[in-house]
């Protein structure tokens, strides 16, 4: 089956219902929005109708009343504070959704949760819970909180997606906000089908996520997992967990660990590459970046994954370390593990790798778990030299997919001198991709578009009329990728600029 179907199961059709509280039908069944708006200025009420008009001013009122298909959508630019507790489930196909302003992990405009605590106060200890519900989303938000940014326990269908994540227990004056320190987000109890996919997930004291005991089919696919105190992602007793296409960085800990039964599980087209770390020290971790205990090699598979240890050993499977992914084949997994440095840039916040052979188009497209979009929203792009290792398809390892640098960019405005009283100004830039291409500015006014060669200038040009024209530049090449943008100006008549 292929991976995006697999997916597809996970978020939406398989397993059975969970029971979660029984709520009355209200009187926001008819709306698939439901409005939340904090602003001074939002005419807020939770007990409003969830219109942009009237929306409810905290999420939990919202959370309270959203049915079957419904979005609680959350205002761009504001900060929710406390504890979201769901309590009401969607149906199979028909999530409930709860999305910030964007979609997206990198500059979110939308914040759920505790984002620290003063003294004084009562902090809430997760952003969101989940527990004892079915077919939910968390998607689009800023989550940060003392303790998990999302605790998912005894439920069923339910999707993290696209979140920026941190948790933590802060201590303020002295005084610490909870007595133990959590992963950033937690699946735990009976829980099964739960989808982390697309978050960066960060400063977690414990692990990034915890798999935990009695939860199955849980599939942790394309997130940034980086900087936890310890781990990257803790699986106990959990069979049949799927961790692909994360790339993880500067964990105290192990960036993948399997302990006591996880049978059955799947570690392919990941990068785990040790980095300086502050919270270690400021040094690289030593940790074994991927550890598979005795009780869960059964069944376990590892393949297609780059690994870079700080320390001396790469891998620990049933408690023998191997220092190589060359040493690591002698039990028959890793047969396309390597040790590649990903070439990741010197800020230790961009993970985007650099095109590598080994990562590049180095991973497997079809392993369980695969999207259809990487961390950022991008869809994969085939590098033309680098082959795929298998005849499916294309595919970098880790989160994030290397894109052709394929660039334009373009401004005009009125320029008129003596002599040229049409004439305009147009700054453009021209970035190369992969393969050698050609580029064209149209000033549209029908006549010749004139050639671009890669990189930054000025072209001026004198229009025939006043009035105001739309000049567009566009890149092109041989292996597919076309990059237009437009912009607009406008030239007067003569003797009146």
């Amino acid at each position: 089956m292929p991976a995006s179907r697999h997916v597809a199961l996970a978020l939406a059709v398989a397993g059975s219902a969970v029971t979660g509280a029984a709520f009355p039908s209200t009187a926001h069944a008819g709306s698939t929005v439901l409005h939340v708006d904090n602003g001074p200025r939002s005419n807020c009420s939770d007990s409003g109708t969830g219109t942009p008009e009237r929306p409810f001013c905290t999420v939990q009122a919202a959370a309270d009343v959203a049915e079957p298909g419904q979005t609680v959508q959350l205002a761009p630019g504001r900060r929710f504070t406390g504890q979201v507790t769901v309590r009401r489930s969607g149906e199979p196909g028909r999530p409930i959704v709860f999305q910030g302003a964007e979609p997206t992990v990198h500059g979110p405009n939308a914040s759920v949760g505790t984002r620290y605590w003063s003294r004084g106060s009562t902090p809430a200890p997760h952003a969101f819970v989940l527990e004892g519900v079915h077919d939910v989303t968390v998607t689009g938000l800023r989550l940060d909180a003392p303790q998990e940014g999302v605790l998912v326990k005894d439920s069923t269908r339910i999707a993290v997606d696209h979140n920026d994540v941190e948790a933590g227990d802060p201590v303020r004056g002295g005084v610490r906000a909870f007595p133990a320190a959590t992963p950033s987000v937690r699946i735990t109890g009976t829980g099964s089908y739960v989808t982390v996919s697309r978050n960066r997930i960060s400063a977690a004291p414990v692990s990034g996520v915890a798999v935990d005991a009695g939860t199955s089919g849980v599939v942790v696919t394309t997130n940034l997992i980086a900087g936890s105190a310890g781990r990257g992602v803790l699986v106990t007793d959990a069979p049949g967990t799927i961790v692909v296409a994360n790339t993880f960085g500067r964990n105290c800990g192990s960036d993948v660990e399997f302990a006591g039964n996880s049978t059955g599980s799947v570690v392919e087209n990941n990068i785990l590459a040790k980095r300086p770390a502050p919270r270690c020290g400021g040094t690289a971790p030593t940790a074994i970046p991927l550890v598979v205990s005795a009780g869960s090699i059964r069944s376990t598979r590892v393949d297609y994954n780059t690994v870079v240890p700080s320390g001396p050993y790469a891998y620990s499977w049933g408690d023998t370390p191997f220092a190589t992914p060359e040493a690591f084949r002698a039990v028959g997994q890793g047969a396309s593990d390597n040790a590649v440095d990903p070439g990741f840039p010197a800020d230790r916040e961009d993970y985007t790798p650099a095109a590598v052979t080994g990562v590049t188009d180095a991973a497997d497209p079809y392993a369980f778990g695969t999207l259809a979009t990487d961390l950022l929203g991008a869809e994969p792009a085939d590098h033309p030299r680098f082959p795929s290792p298998t005849a499916w398809g294309y595919r970098d390892r880790g989160a994030i997919e290397l894109q052709d640098p394929l660039r334009v960019r373009l401004t005009a405005r009125p320029l008129p001198r003596p002599g040229h009283p049409l004439n305009a100004r147009l700054t453009l830039g021209y970035t190369a991709g992969w393969t050698p291409g050609t580029a064209t500015l149209d000033f549209g006014d029908g006549s010749a578009p004139h050639p671009v060669d890669p990189g930054y200038g000025t072209v001026d040009h004198d229009y025939p009329t006043a009035g105001t024209y739309t000049a567009t530049l566009t890149a092109t090449t041989p292996a597919g990728p076309t990059r237009t943008t437009t912009t607009q100006l406008t030239v007067g008549r003569p003797g009146h600029h």
